[in-house]
């Protein structure tokens, strides 16, 4: 609700800042290994490509997450002496619970995510209560038509919870021709069994909080009716093609080290094979970092700008 469209975006802009929408950034303008700026191309609203774009700058900062950002560097040309650009994915597998309850809960209203359960966090697990729109909500249920309609006519009788693991593997982001960037993951059987505690963990949370009834993210495994079902439940072997995950936490593909043959960047992102080009978002971290990152992004972007600030005149800017 406090988005960066409502905070830095609106702050930048005042100090100056130029913010050009729908335009896609091709590559990374470079003299040798020095970042000399970007070239991009508009989209019209009719989804026509529109005019080209070019910015000379003293130093490139790469942006675009762990997904686009190395794809972008990799498409300009630069490469990682580490050869660790584009690996090294972590993304915080999620998996949710829908907890119907007998009264109006409204788990739309107020902070998300203003509790967490961190008693689980030795064993890579965080619960949360996240909620989501009704739009998001419809589509990630298992149920169609009437009974559907039946359960969305209840939303506000609704809470929507869910574990985020830790992971215990890796990833990578790769550039195919004509294709784009293209992300491999393979969860493992061990995340997959944490994912499976919790859940149990955190339906029976929910029973605790006085659900009456608990969906859970598994095809196949019935509804949880009482709270007697969570022990059956952490009894089953759930077949790790049938959990339903998500993310929005990716992150490591640019990892920082101060040792150019195991990192991508330094530690305050400067790209350790090029002059003038840096890395801002969570491609920045060695690891998983096991909870929600965007503070520790911020923290990170902020500290690592100020260094720059305070260096720029090496970079003539």
């Amino acid at each position: 609700k406090r988005s960066m469209l409502v905070t830095n975006i609106p702050r930048a802009l005042a100090s100056g800042a130029r913010l050009y929408a729908n335009c896609k950034v091709e590559r990374i303008t470079r003299r040798g290994k020095r970042a000399t700026g970007v070239e991009g191309q508009f989209t019209r609203p009719d989804g026509r490509p529109g005019p080209r774009l070019t910015v000379r700058a003293g130093v490139v900062i790469a942006a675009g997450g762990a997904v686009q950002t190395p794809a972008l560097l990799w498409r300009s040309g630069f490469r990682s002496p580490s050869g660790q650009l584009g690996r090294n994915l972590a993304l915080h597998p999620n998996a949710k619970v829908v907890a119907l309850f007998s009264e109006d809960v409204y788990g739309w209203q107020g902070v998300h995510q203003a509790h967490q359960v961190r008693q689980f966090m030795n064993e890579g697990i965080l619960i949360t209560a996240i909620n989501l729109a009704p739009s998001l909500l419809s589509l990630g249920l298992p149920h169609r038509g009437r009974a559907l309609g039946e359960i969305m006519q209840e939303y506000n009788r609704i809470v929507v919870a869910g574990c985020l693991i830790e992971d215990s593997v890796t990833g990578r982001v790769q550039v195919r021709p004509g294709v784009g960037p293209v992300v491999s993951y393979q969860i493992s059987r061990r995340d997959a069994d944490r994912i499976v505690r919790g859940i149990s963990l955190t339906a029976e949370l929910m029973f605790a909080a006085g659900a009456r009834r608990v969906i859970l993210p598994f095809a196949g495994v019935p509804d949880l009716l009482q709270p007697a079902d969570v022990a059956d439940l952490q009894a089953r072997t759930i077949p790790m093609d049938s959990i339903e995950l998500l993310t929005v936490h990716v992150m490591g593909t640019a990892r920082m080290s101060e040792d150019r043959l195991r990192g991508v960047v330094s530690s305050f992102g400067a790209f350790h094979n090029a002059e003038a080009l840096f890395v801002a978002d969570a491609s920045l971290f060695p690891g998983p970092i096991g909870v929600n990152p965007m503070e520790t992004i911020l923290a990170l972007v902020t500290r690592n700008a100020e260094w720059l600030i305070d260096h720029r005149g090496r970079y003539g800017i």
